[in-house]
């Protein structure tokens, strides 16, 4: 008896209790900082026959300093003591074998408080019609691109599936 030809699974997930740098949530510290935060392995025999569909997701935490309360009238017209926001930009980006095949980039700005703010990104799902033949490496990586008013950047609960579709 031998395997159904049907569409086969492999995925990655992590289950974060407390996102802001509780155990298993990633910090990313500074500006610049990237890590690859869930990674899958697919063995494809037959590439031209083959699909791979990508589904991800990733919980972005912030913890962050509040802006600073409103500058005396001498410094009043300066913008950067002026501002009352928290901003922060994080590149998300899927890698097959070290090379990304998809892109998000988000800044997303948000009321400062000191206890910190999350957000998810979504089902993130793309169908890569062109993997290798042999062991394909795909890569969830949550890149820390820019910050304002923010101490850390924390990656919590994440998930990256990967279904294997012969044709």
């Amino acid at each position: 008896m031998g395997l159904k030809k049907g569409p086969f699974v492999v995925a990655q997930t992590f289950s974060v209790e407390d996102a802001y740098g509780g155990t298993g949530a990633i910090t990313l510290a500074a500006d610049g900082d990237s890590e690859i935060v869930a990674t899958v392995d697919v063995c494809i025999k037959e590439p031209q026959k083959t699909q791979v569909s990508l589904d991800s997701m990733a919980q972005i935490a912030v913890g962050g300093t509040p802006p600073p309360p409103p500058a005396p009238p001498s410094v009043a017209s300066d913008p950067v003591i002026l501002n009352v926001s928290v901003t922060f930009e994080v590149r998300y980006e899927i890698l097959r074998n070290g090379n990304v095949i998809a892109t998000i980039n988000d800044e997303m700005d948000y009321e400062g408080v000191a206890a910190g703010r999350h957000t998810n990104f979504p089902n993130f799902p793309i169908v890569d019609d062109n993997p290798r033949a042999g062991i394909n490496t795909y890569d969830l990586k949550v890149t820390r691109v820019s910050t304002s008013f923010v101490d850390d950047i924390f990656v919590a609960s994440r998930s990256l599936k990967a279904t294997v579709i012969t044709l």
